[in-house]
């Protein structure tokens, strides 16, 4: 029977066979089951525990703890007793002004004493109720006691199982890449006559297979956690659903950085890893802002985690994630988060989205290393899927934003929508920038062409700085900046009163400045003849750009004392608000100054590299 699978198994996907066959060993299944049986071992051992520390006296329980009979009582008292303190201020309030020379009244005192007298008495009553913080054993809810410590089993279950899954697993996608492609084998797999798609599916099934089946192993502890904790099948289910889908993102994601970055060899691995780490952390323990810093947290599966557990109203802070106010999550105004299915059917489209895009790069650059993972054309439509989706997150109800602190929350969105276009355009520009052989090629075809179309749309020049592979990429950033700015341009102008327009249009011109600058400048750097070129243009952009604020941090020049400094360096959106509108402007104006000389510079440059092509050609 298993040797029928195998062959079915094969027939489908020689590679994913391969993979299965390498790792189905007695040996390795063997300490997949040992390290399920381990988990429930200690979910078993946990349970007991925490039972013989209450029935010993060990365990503490706080009042407030659902459990808890005298909870309501307490939480009652609570809020009468913060009410009786407010009232007492205000009465010795009234009681100091009627003391007084000015407005003396021995009536009002004797009143106000009364008062006084009256609300000690009752504030004395009340901290007798809401002071035993520990809750007495007799006043515990045993059925909710237990339900309560299936819930928080439940939780750590789910998440150390997703961490073990994204984390480990990414490692051994990536390290086994790495080991195909110190063998040689890699590129004999490339040779087979199955597809991109078929043999890296076969890789992503098969490499983690081991853990597959540790998780599945944990599966049916998890469902009896979940069940025993009052928890809808359903919504215990659409956890492992989404689960399932960040384990392909994360897992995608993986081989396309193993093909991006073979040069880091053995390090690769840890990197990535620890890098799925360190994010799943922050995502983990990050509330919702109503911003677009939100949209990170639609990248850990534990999102919906909080729909589970909020049934018998506990807080989170004894379980390993955050999330707080995850129902209040919005896109384009839509309340993604008021319901946790709608949550989870967000969160796999968000998954399903950006796993797309991973696989056309994994499809465009796995029989071809060489190549750019995106072409031009194609990013238009990556920048635009990341504008949109980015834009839902910064469109907030207007009760958010139409508040005294409007302002605040409008600067702190574009804050957000800073970083997360920088990590994209750096991207893009690293991946879009052809270096200086390609170029020389390029300049020296554009010369010798030198044949024009029928209009400017059809100009062989215009068309290749649009679409074409080896043309330079500063029109093609230049555009994509156009798309990803352009809606948020638009929010900015139809944004309500309250908020300062102009320090946010300059905010956006220099981002959109300084990234151009970037651009021309890597472009021109890549042209060097070292053989380095990489390193060295790395080294002298981000020496560039980190160091002005660096170096002005490190000599303690306030941005609100000194905004003008900052304006006129690589990091001017800290200084704009204290700036007049004046210095930003000149501000701007040297940035496309420096834009226009560094766009000459990289003119000459190729109309050089043209020239000189063309007569080592002819030489020969």
């Amino acid at each position: 029977m298993f040797v029928g699978l195998m062959d079915r198994v094969g027939d489908w996907n020689p590679q994913l066979l391969r993979e299965v066959k390498g790792r189905w060993h007695v040996r390795n299944v063997a300490i997949a089951v040992v390290g399920s049986l381990l988990g429930y071992l200690f979910i078993f051992f946990y349970g007991v525990s925490q039972f013989n520390r209450f029935l010993i006296g060990s365990y503490y329980v706080s009042v407030q703890e659902p459990f808890c009979r005298l909870r309501d009582a307490s939480l009652s008292a609570q809020k009468q007793l913060t009410q009786l303190q407010e009232k007492y201020q205000q009465l010795q309030a009234q009681f100091a002004r009627y003391s007084g020379v000015k407005d003396f009244d021995a009536a009002k005192i004797r009143d106000i004493k009364e008062q006084i007298d009256l609300v000690k008495g009752k504030m004395v009553d009340l901290q007798a109720i809401f002071n035993p913080y520990e809750c007495p054993k007799d006043q515990v809810d045993m059925a909710l006691w237990w339900q309560t410590l299936y819930t928080k089993m439940f939780g750590w279950v789910g998440v150390t199982v997703l961490f073990v899954l994204l984390v480990v697993g990414t490692y051994m996608l990536i390290s086994n890449l790495a080991r195909e492609e110190r063998e040689g084998t890699l590129n004999f797999i490339r040779f087979s006559p199955q597809s991109a798609s078929s043999i890296l599916v076969g890789k992503l099934l098969g490499v983690p297979i081991l853990l597959y089946l540790a998780a599945a192993l944990m599966v049916p502890a998890h469902l009896w956690l979940g069940l025993s904790a009052k928890m809808p099948l359903l919504e215990i289910l659409s956890f492992w659903t989404v689960l399932a889908a960040g384990c392909v993102f994360f897992y995608s994601a993986a081989l396309l950085f193993a093909f991006i970055c073979p040069w880091l060899g053995g390090f690769q691995s840890w990197l990535a890893s620890g890098a799925v780490f360190l994010f799943l952390c922050l995502a983990n323990n990050k509330g919702i802002e109503l911003n677009p810093g939100d949209w990170l947290n639609l990248f850990s599966p534990s999102v919906v985690l909080p729909y589970l557990f909020n049934r018998i109203e506990l807080s989170y802070g004894s379980f390993p994630f955050n999330h707080n106010d995850i129902q209040h999550l919005q896109w384009f105004n839509l309340p993604v988060g008021m319901a946790g299915i709608s949550l989870a059917v967000f969160a796999i489209f968000n998954y399903a989205l950006w796993t797309g895009w991973i696989w056309q790069s994994l499809n465009r650059c796995f029989h071809n290393p060489n190549i750019t993972i995106v072409s031009k054309r194609q990013s238009y439509w990556l920048v635009a899927c990341f504008a949109v989706e980015l834009l839902g997150f910064a469109v907030q109800d207007p009760s958010h934003y139409l508040t005294a602190e409007s302002s605040y929350s409008a600067m702190e969105g574009i804050y957000y929508i800073n970083i997360f276009n920088f990590l994209l355009f750096v991207s893009l520009i690293a991946i879009l920038s052809p270096h200086r052989q390609t170029l020389q090629d390029w300049a020296r075809y554009l010369r010798e062409s030198g044949s024009q179309g029928k209009g400017f749309w059809h100009s062989p020049l215009v068309k290749d700085l649009l679409v074409g592979e080896k043309s330079p990429a500063v029109v093609a950033i230049g555009i994509n900046l156009a798309i990803a700015t352009t809606p948020f341009l638009v929010l900015i102008l139809l944004w309500p009163g309250g908020i300062a327009k102009i320090d946010l249009l300059f905010g956006l011109a220099f981002s959109i400045s300084l990234v151009m600058i970037c651009a021309t400048f890597v472009q021109i750097m890549l042209m060097m003849k070292t053989p380095k070129r990489s390193v060295w243009t790395t080294t002298m952009v981000a020496a560039t750009f980190a160091l002005p604020p660096i170096i002005l941090g490190i000599a303690q020049l306030d941005p609100a004392k000194y905004p003008t400094i900052w304006i006129f360096s690589t990091f001017p959106w800290v200084g704009i608000e204290y700036a007049g509108a004046t210095a930003a402007f000149m501000a701007f104006i040297v940035q496309l100054g420096v834009l226009g000389l560094l766009n000459i510079q990289l003119t000459r440059k190729l109309k050089k590299a043209g020239e000189s092509q063309t007569k080592a050609l002819l030489s020969h």
